[in-house]
């Protein structure tokens, strides 16, 4: 399926996924502990389209209202070394959705990265492989990143004659600083692993696809050890002000992006991306 990114061929391995219908992108395994692990799953490499995105969110919601988790950790259960391979082009071109449908699909995606940006949960991203694009923007909603030695992060929209969205841009400001921003952001670069730390897009880089989950739970369950109030209270500090300006600026930013993959030049681009992908 065409997606908003570059996934490149990767060697199969890592974790698997976990039970789920036949229907279903993303599954749920609760480890008894306050920690939960969200598995994405949607074969060949995770495209988050509309479906996803509606998905995502009841899933979050649900394990908001369960007193008893604490901590998600969010992992590929792909069996290629990709995360994700970022927004499904489909609900961007103008030739493929419209306007109204754009718009549903910005707000179920916006509302379900606000809520992992503001949960009271502590929340990990366990990469594995390529991360590009709209995983790129998943995973830095967490708290933490990990991702495997062959794995690479980066917001790559300017590639395709896109604009990185607004929320997007300052949310990745934040994390990297705002000059590093532009030198990653403007050329639409994709950071391999080993720059991924001193960059501060990830905290810590493991081997392989088969590490990233296990680190990820080590660092959710010594976050855990703190009692809840004086963390919670510290993160909405910290993010509460972008998390309030996002949740009020989604129409408006919908319809930034409308017009930006309606401009000619990104339409052409996003018509080459998807007969390459056909």
């Amino acid at each position: 399926a065409p997606h908003f990114g570059f996934a490149p061929r990767a060697a199969e391995g890592g974790q698997p996924a976990m039970a789920a219908s036949s229907s279903s992108a993303i599954s749920v395994a609760k480890e008894g502990d306050g920690v939960a692990i969200v598995t994405f799953a949607k074969e060949p490499v995770n495209t988050m389209d509309l479906s996803f995105w509606k998905e995502l969110l009841v899933v979050l919601e649900s394990l908001e209202a369960d007193k008893e988790i604490r901590g998600l950790v969010f992992q590929s259960g792909l069996k290629r070394s990709v995360y994700t391979a970022g927004l499904d082009i489909k609900e961007l071109y103008r030739h493929t959705t419209s306007q109204e449908r754009q718009l549903e699909f910005w707000t179920a995606m916006s509302k379900a990265l606000i809520k992992i940006y503001s949960t009271p949960m502590v929340t990990a991203a366990a990469i594995k492989g390529a991360c590009p694009a709209g995983g790129c923007g998943l995973a830095l909603c967490c708290d933490y990143r990990v991702i495997s030695e062959d794995g690479s992060m980066g917001l790559n929209e300017s590639q395709l004659g896109i604009l990185v969205p607004p929320y997007w841009t300052e949310l990745f400001a934040s994390v990297v600083g705002n000059h590093r921003a532009e030198l990653l952001l403007e050329p639409g670069d994709l950071v391999p692993a080993a720059r991924l730390v001193p960059t501060g897009l990830a905290d810590a880089v493991v081997p392989s696809a088969g590490d990233v989950l296990p680190a990820a739970l080590a660092e959710v369950r010594r976050w855990l050890k703190v009692p809840d109030g004086g963390r919670v209270k510290t993160k909405q500090l910290l993010r509460g002000r972008l998390a309030e300006r996002w949740a009020a600026g989604i129409e408006e930013e919908a319809a930034i992006i409308w017009a930006a993959t309606c401009d000619p030049v990104a339409t052409a681009s996003l018509a080459k991306v998807m007969e390459r992908l056909s």
